[in-house]
């Protein structure tokens, strides 16, 4: 199984009320129309009460006001369906309800791994190195219910993939997931597809998608608050950081439109 992933927020001009109902009444009929759709499922963006700008989010949580995902059974039929109907995914005049921003990605069914039990090959030479807090861990409570952000990245001009992926699979998810309150931690790389140079669509941009859950306050002790969040390890491979790209949404990963299972 395949998924297109898409997050967007709607056209400059267009209240949010205007832009859900062009949403519900005019794209998701048309895209439930392509060939080969299995599941249709979108997560309204959930405020968690996350600052911005601060450590924790080098994006607005709310940039986005949805992360959507179409799925289908066989992967070079969603892709071709997908790629082949551009006019499904092309932004909207100003004014006009439609898309703004608009970020895609193709992604597989199952993580890549599953962070909270899986350890990448990445991680091994540096398992023994400890985490660095300023004044100990934080004390948080296991028993909150949590969200989950959505966070997509590509590495910077001059980083390989392979130091890239060396630098976060290593380094940043194995402090990642050693992080009190973190319960939910998967990451995917994207599939790449061929692209049309005039095509809206660009899902070859971004290299990850991860799901990072934990509850508000676990997020705001462990990677905001000035006096007890982590100072993850600094990479030398570029004074500006590996990090070339980086999105994100929160969201409630139980609550969201099911629309195939809608009427209509």
């Amino acid at each position: 199984m395949i998924r297109f992933v898409y997050l967007f927020n709607y056209a400059e001009g267009v209240s949010k009320q205007d832009g859900e109902t062009w949403y519900l009444t005019k794209h998701v009929p048309q895209v439930k129309k392509l060939p080969g759709i299995v599941r249709f499922r979108s997560w309204k963006q959930w405020d968690a009460g996350i600052p911005f700008p601060s450590p924790g989010a080098p994006t607005p949580f709310d940039q986005f006001v949805r992360r959507t995902e179409v799925c289908f059974q066989n992967d070079e039929q969603g892709m071709k369906a997908v790629m082949g109907n551009p006019q499904s995914w092309t932004p909207s005049a100003t004014g006009v309800p439609g898309f703004r921003e608009f970020e895609c990605m193709f992604l597989a069914e199952e993580p890549e791994f599953n962070l909270l039990q899986d350890a990448p090959n990445q991680q091994y030479r540096y398992m023994t190195l400890p985490l660095w807090w300023p004044k100990g861990r934080p004390q948080v409570d296991d028993n909150e219910p949590i969200f989950i952000d959505n966070y997509c990245i590509f590495y910077a001009s001059g980083v390989t993939f392979q130091d890239g992926e060396d630098w976060y699979l290593g380094h940043h998810t194995r402090e990642g997931k050693q992080l009190p309150g973190m319960r939910h931690y998967k990451t995917w790389r994207t599939i790449p597809v061929p692209e049309q140079p005039d095509s809206p669509l660009k899902p070859n941009k971004w290299v990850r998608l991860t799901e990072l859950g934990m509850s508000p306050a676990s997020y705001k002790a462990t990677m905001v608050n000035e006096d007890t969040r982590i100072r993850f390890t600094p990479s030398p491979l570029s004074p500006r950081g590996v990090l070339g790209g980086w999105l994100n949404i929160s969201i409630k990963l139980d609550q969201y439109d099911d629309f195939l299972a809608q009427k209509g």
